[in-house]
């Protein structure tokens, strides 16, 4: 091999380890997210994974994953694994599900989804101020994003007493999208198993087209 030519190749060989070493690191972090399984059956899964240290999956879907499994476990009705869970192991959720979403909104601001399930984690943490901010970050970011509007209006009903009327509006804003879309039979279960919210909700409904109205009607009729 000529002299000149060793360098050179040298050169591509350490390139190759480090693609290489990359293309690992890429797999394993991916594979934290993948092999969780689907629905709820995830959560067993995901108990045993958040006892280690994971790091953010480098895909949009892995991400997406293991914030989703992370939705699951911070509703404000314990999951029914998590009942079964050891104290230690349900003390773990919503630390690790935080940091994982804070990496996630660092990673991509303009991830409406995962500034949502930040907010889940910091009202669990009783964090409401930061979980205020959270939620005007996923409206910024996603406001017209059905399958998260839902999630999020869930969570301002929940904790509305916790929350400011900036807040509040968000929700009212929220229900307002999914009754005008696929997802108007969450409002409509909301206002049917919900008491307090069936009292809030009327104001709004009133002022609204009478389209509207006969839509949210119909909804809530399906469901009594």
């Amino acid at each position: 091999m000529d002299q000149t030519q060793r360098p050179l190749l040298w050169s591509l060989l350490a390139v190759s380890a480090c693609l290489a070493g990359l293309g690992l690191f890429a797999m394993r972090n991916e594979a934290a997210a993948t092999t969780l399984g689907s629905g709820s059956t995830r959560l067993p899964q995901f108990i045993h994974t958040i006892s280690r240290d994971v790091d953010l999956p480098l895909s949009v879907e892995g991400r997406r994953l293991l914030l989703d499994v992370c939705e699951m476990g911070l509703q404000a009705s314990l999951p029914l694994v998590l009942r079964f869970a050891s104290d230690e192991q349900r003390q773990m959720v919503v630390p690790f599900c935080r940091d994982l979403a804070q990496e996630a909104v660092a990673a991509s601001p303009a991830d409406s989804y995962a500034w949502l399930v930040l907010a889940m984690a910091q009202v669990q943490s009783g964090e409401v101020a930061a979980a205020e901010q959270s939620l005007a970050w996923s409206v910024l970011t996603g406001a017209t994003e059905g399958w998260i509007a839902q999630s999020r209006f869930g969570l301002i009903q929940d904790h509305y007493q916790d929350f400011s009327e900036q807040v509040r509006s968000i929700g009212d804003a929220d229900a307002l999208l999914l009754l005008d879309s696929s997802y108007g039979g969450v409002v409509a279960r909301r206002y049917v198993v919900d008491t307090a919210f069936r009292e809030r909700i009327k104001a709004l409904i009133e002022a609204q087209p009478e389209a509207i109205q006969r839509r949210f009607i119909s909804l809530v009729r399906r469901r009594v």
